[in-house]
């Protein structure tokens, strides 16, 4: 079933989850080559007159003639969709048909999606199928230049960026003005009275009080509402820089700082990725699962791949394995899709490494089998100290899965 070759077995069935969050990396056409980038996104520019396209870890290079009147991006984007490694617009509305019977929230995410006006297009679809409060922007400035806040603002109910940066002296792994300009696109948003989120990928060398103090201060000063913190995966390109994933100490010393400024200005209101929450237990809700894979957040790939997580990209762009692959979205309804053998028998499992981000136990894992692999408790932030499960709590209630 959608090329898995996993042995038959008998399982519980899952009733369907009644909402779901999507990830939509709509185009990996990006203009930014990013050293951390999670998604291995397509490096585009100009050069010589020519079309240069970088993929597979900035590693291939490939050169094309400029095409007269169409810019780079969109020209890269058109060869990537005639060789199927990116959805037509057509092929998008059809994920749109998809996610029928579903409370459906997406993020157009990228690469960088409004490098495209197909891409536009569909977010003014989205926003109208789904409702603007369904639907999530995650661009950088530089990509959306062409489209103001004003004209994506009635569109949307959130603007999410990426900021790691106070100043150009605090850049590392990104290129100079990508984060700056991030939060002057935000601004705007903000000024509109629009939901903003910072998403800030903890990495070593941003991780000094001073500097944690200062981006802090430039958000709040900026408007933003939210801070998520993040871990640095070692997918995408990311699996280059492992020496750069904070340790636990690392990761509770920030989180501490920046808790200390929410404290004392109140905004932006600190948020943590579902798999930091053990290190602050009022972050974490009584008895649940902070892992929401499957049950909830999904990734989709340029090419309607859909996988159990957004994060579950390899070091060349392509799905980490073809365990958390669950099917193509804009081939067959997510019902169908959440329905069949391979996703229930995930399903099934969710709780076996509670609190464990999975991709980090799939990856440290030394386990044979790929399924066991996801659900081993390997996770190197909480396998040296364990987590208790939430059935040692005096009042869990247990969600049992449904025999059929």
């Amino acid at each position: 079933m959608n090329g898995h070759t996993f042995i038959s077995a008998p399982f519980f069935r899952r009733p369907l989850p009644s909402k779901v969050d999507i990830i939509f990396n709509s185009t990996l056409v990006c203009p930014w080559d990013c050293a951390v980038c999670c998604v291995d996104a397509v490096h585009v520019q100009r050069r010589d007159g020519q079309l240069i396209m970088r993929s597979q870890g900035l590693s291939k290079t490939e050169s094309h003639p400029l095409s007269p009147n169409i810019s780079p991006y969109i020209q890269a984007i058109k060869l990537r969709q005639k060789r199927g490694e990116e959805l037509t617009l057509e092929g998008k509305r059809r994920i749109l048909d998809h996610l029928e019977g579903f409370t459906a929230k997406i993020d157009v995410s990228g690469g960088d999606a409004l490098v495209s006006e197909e891409n536009f297009q569909f977010l003014k679809d989205a926003s109208k199928k789904l409702g603007k409060h369904n639907v999530t922007l995650t661009v950088t400035g530089g990509g959306s230049s062409h489209y103001s806040a004003e004209v994506l603002y009635p569109l949307i109910g959130e603007f999410n960026f990426t900021f790691d940066a106070a100043s150009l002296d605090d850049v590392a792994h990104r290129p100079s003005g990508y984060a700056l300009g991030n939060l002057k696109k935000a601004a705007a948003f903000a000024a509109l009275g629009c939901s903003t989120r910072a998403e800030l990928p903890l990495t070593r060398p941003i991780l000094t009080r001073e500097h944690l103090v200062r981006l802090y201060m430039l958000l709040h000063q900026h408007g933003i509402k939210k801070l998520l913190l993040m871990r640095l995966f070692p997918v995408g390109r990311g699996s280059l820089l492992q020496s750069e994933i904070p340790t636990r100490d690392e990761y509770q010393k920030a989180i501490d700082i920046l808790l200390e400024l929410e404290q004392t200005f109140g905004a932006p209101e600190l948020r943590l990725q579902c798999a930091l929450k053990h290190l602050v237990p009022s972050f974490n809700k009584k008895g649940s699962n902070p892992c929401d894979l499957i049950q909830e957040s999904y990734g989709l790939m340029a090419d309607g791949t859909l996988l159990a997580s957004p994060w579950a990209i390899n070091s060349h762009g392509k799905p980490l394995h073809p365990a958390w692959i669950l099917g193509n979205l804009a081939q067959e309804p997510l019902s169908k899709i959440l329905a069949s053998e391979h996703t229930q028998k995930l399903m099934a499992r969710l709780d076996e490494n509670y609190g464990h981000c999975k991709i980090f136990s799939f990856l440290n894992s030394k386990l044979d089998d790929p399924l066991d692999r996801i659900f081993d408790q390997a996770d190197p932030l909480y396998s040296e100290v364990g987590i208790h499960h939430p059935s040692t709590i005096p009042g869990y209630i247990s969600k049992q899965p449904v025999d059929i």
